[in-house]
């Protein structure tokens, strides 16, 4: 036998990427069951559901302990006092072992295939992130709707101009903060990133913003993967703070990354007109709904904004009576 010959070394096998699903829960009786059965759903990639309880005054660590019991992949970890959901995914990032990490919302869920689809993108493209365009979901009649987003190709890179040109309200199309990405794990651990713990809200901007500004790749499909349950269906348990996101948004102007681009400053100032219009309309529609006329017409004269919502909503309403 030839000396030099030698016998080709065996290529390992092909190892299928991994994802760890991170359920943040609190008080989500209702709709738990719902959400980690889509994941159950997602196939062998799944190899781990991480239920975290935050703290809930309902039975959704009893509830979340019996699905551990049926699936050896539903996994719970319970927090000793209420955290919100950065503190609750914080900790599931902790438990999690998965190459990717997917955030799935308690009262939502994934459809059928979304998690092949996107770990065979991220793969194909080498991506950090990546993620799909979502439906809104009605409980009450059983329906989706799709969301407007301006994923037209079949693969949309985005980088940190892009995501900040989207991620806002009353924009061309719905709120990019609004998704719900898969990161590689290994990335998010090389750079120490978790969710900001002293946010309950925005937290999903402000994670991808972090992210994108260390460098991350993020890829979007043009599937519609995500069921993402509309907050005024009623299943919500949080009264969202926009005045909370504006200031949050107002504090990520002085971050060195950030601050010194004059692109991205001017996006991000106009991501926070529009929070504060936003938060303008909601005090407005919740000031009618509770028909307390006299502090309206205070907040009115207070904020140009509250005044402007109320005249918006007047000339919509003489519309809708002439139309009739």
């Amino acid at each position: 036998m030839n000396a030099n010959f030698r016998i080709p070394a065996q290529k390992p096998p092909f190892a299928r990427p991994t994802v760890s699903v991170l359920i943040a829960a609190y008080n989500a009786v209702p709709f738990l069951e719902r959400a980690v059965n889509s994941a159950r759903a997602q196939g062998d990639a799944v190899i781990e559901i991480i239920v975290v309880d935050d703290c809930s005054t309902d039975a959704t660590l009893e509830v979340a302990g019996a699905m551990s019991r049926q699936d050896s992949r539903v996994k719970v970890v319970h927090l000793q006092r209420n955290g919100g959901p950065s503190a609750a995914r914080n900790a599931g990032l902790e438990a999690a072992s998965g190459d990717w990490i997917a955030i799935l919302d308690a009262d939502d869920a994934y459809a059928p295939g979304r998690m092949e689809r996107l770990v065979e993108i991220a793969a194909a493209q080498d991506a950090d992130i990546v993620t799909d365009k979502f439906s809104y979901y009605d409980p009450a009649s059983d329906a989706s709707s799709p969301a407007t987003i301006a994923f037209t190709k079949d693969t949309t890179l985005i980088d940190i101009e892009t995501f900040l040109a989207h991620a806002r309200p009353f924009g061309v199309d719905t709120d990019w903060g609004l998704l719900k990405p898969v990161f590689r794990r290994k990335f998010l651990a090389d750079r120490s990133l978790r969710y900001p713990s002293n946010s309950r809200h925005g937290e999903d901007f402000l994670f991808v913003t972090d992210a994108l500004l260390e460098g991350a790749k993020y890829v979007a499909s043009n599937f519609r993967g995500y069921l993402y349950t509309h907050r005024g269906a009623g299943w919500s348990r949080t009264k969202v703070n926009y005045d909370g996101q504006v200031d949050q948004s107002q504090s990520l102007l002085l971050d060195r990354r950030l601050s010194g681009n004059s692109r991205l400053v001017s996006l991000l100032k106009e991501r926070i007109r529009a929070m504060k219009r936003l938060s303008a309309e909601y005090k407005t529609q919740a000031l009618i709904a509770e028909r307390r006329l006299l502090p309206l017409a205070t907040a009115g004269m207070m904020d140009w904004r509250i005044a402007a919502s109320i005249l918006r909503k007047a000339k919509n309403k003489i519309t809708t009576v002439h139309a009739g």
